[in-house]
């Protein structure tokens, strides 16, 4: 049996990320991921500056476009563009980004198993976890959950029951040089005709990524709301391809996050923005976070990994609180937003200063001043209405809901 400081489930971005710290701190680990790599996995491969900053490495060599502008339409209607003298994003594929992630924690000094399946987690009376795969069993004093919602480790502390879900479905578009030309700097963004979602287009190298995203209770409408989209930008809806659907998991407060050697980083731990749907940032971020309390934890400074949770409550936490009020209000009434946005610079403006990491969105809420609480108030209004209308729609009794208790 193989011994190591920490085992890592999932090279994805907090996973890889998660084990190159450690290693470089001079920790003893090993980054199980059960595919081969590079593998690609289902994401829109868009990373904002806000997440790059983040990034325990410099993704520039796998970054294949680089976006200044956006496309704006509501409900596949007409549409305007918005541009800033600044790279507003990123765009790769998660094949050639999770490789170069996870070849530079092995470069740092992790052990790289891909191709290798985990396949059950134990703890046992004494301290540490064993971890045991297809090929054989690793014991370790700490393991770090980051192979997402679906993973062993999620289910294994019963997170993954407590997300909320919104769902996605994307493909892959061949088109003429000159369509890509017109893409090169450029996403698209249709707004206000997805239940709680979007529908996008991202350039990348040789192609475009078109997909939808929506609440889980609209996945049926999914299939047609993409082949829409792709007609309303003049894309071969027949020509998709690489078509698939996936999960996004919303952490609930109160998810759990840590059980004796155990801990949940990335989308493994719900840790997905409500508003965006993106989920990169945060698995950087929270695998920074997860690797200084793990790092304690075995230098003896820390009796457990609890500081992990309370990390996440004080910097995490609250940043997708208000994203979930504003995405819940956004969606309540998306038309005057997506007017602000094509009339407003000021708008316009903040939402870069967003995307580019240069306020949060507590320091956007910060800019309300008095009006600061009417976000939360409307936010939760939105929500409840939604859980009303999503009950009464399915034939059901809306549920008793503490939100309703607090208006």
């Amino acid at each position: 049996m193989g011994s190591y400081d920490v085992v890592v489930l999932g090279a994805g971005p907090s996973g890889s990320t998660c084990a190159l710290l450690l290693a470089r701190a001079g920790a003893r680990v090993l980054l199980l991921e059960r595919a081969r790599l590079p593998r690609d996995k289902p994401c829109g491969g868009g990373v904002t500056l806000r997440a790059s900053a983040w990034a325990p490495v410099d993704v520039t060599p796998v970054v294949e476009r680089t976006v200044y502008g956006a496309r704006f339409s509501l409900a596949l209607g007409p549409h305007f563009d918005r541009w800033h003298p600044l790279p507003l994003t990123y765009m790769t594929q998660r094949s050639r980004l999770d490789a170069h992630l996870a070849r530079a924690a092995a470069e740092a000094g992790a052990e790289l198993h891909d191709g290798e399946q985990a396949l059950s987690l134990e703890t046992g009376d004494g301290a540490g976890a064993t971890v045991r795969t297809s090929r054989g069993a690793y014991r370790a004093a700490v393991v770090m959950g980051a192979d997402g919602a679906n993973g062993l480790a999620s289910r294994w502390l019963g997170a993954r029951e407590t997300y909320e879900e919104a769902v996605a479905l994307e493909g892959n578009v061949t088109v003429p040089a000159a369509i890509m030309d017109e893409w090169r700097e450029l996403v698209g963004l249709d707004l206000g005709g997805l239940a709680g979602g979007y529908g996008w287009v991202f350039p990348k190298g040789d192609h475009l990524n078109v997909g939808v995203g929506a609440w889980k209770y609209a996945a049926g409408t999914l299939r047609g709301k993409l082949e829409d989209l792709c007609r309303r930008y003049g894309l071969p809806a027949g020509g998709l391809w690489g078509l698939r659907g996936y999960h996004l998991p919303l952490r609930r407060p109160g998810s759990p996050l840590v059980r004796g050697p155990v801990l949940l980083v990335g989308d493994a731990a719900g840790l997905v923005d409500p508003l965006s749907g993106e989920g990169i940032h945060m698995a950087f971020y929270s695998a920074r976070l997860a690797a200084e309390v793990v790092l304690a934890y075995l230098a003896g400074r820390s009796p457990d990994l609890r500081a992990y949770e309370r990390a996440v409550a004080r910097r995490i936490a609250p940043e997708l609180e208000l994203s979930r009020h504003l995405h819940e209000a956004f969606h309540f009434a998306p038309p005057p937003y997506v007017a602000l946005l094509s009339r407003s610079e000021h708008f316009w403006r903040l939402f870069c200063h967003l995307i580019r990491g240069e306020v949060g969105y507590q320091g956007l809420v910060q800019m309300l001043g008095p009006l600061r609480p009417l976000v939360r108030f409307f936010g939760l209004v939105a929500r409840r209405r939604r859980e009303v209308r999503v009950a009464s729609a399915l034939g059901r009794r809306p549920a008793a809901s503490p939100i309703a208790e607090r208006l």
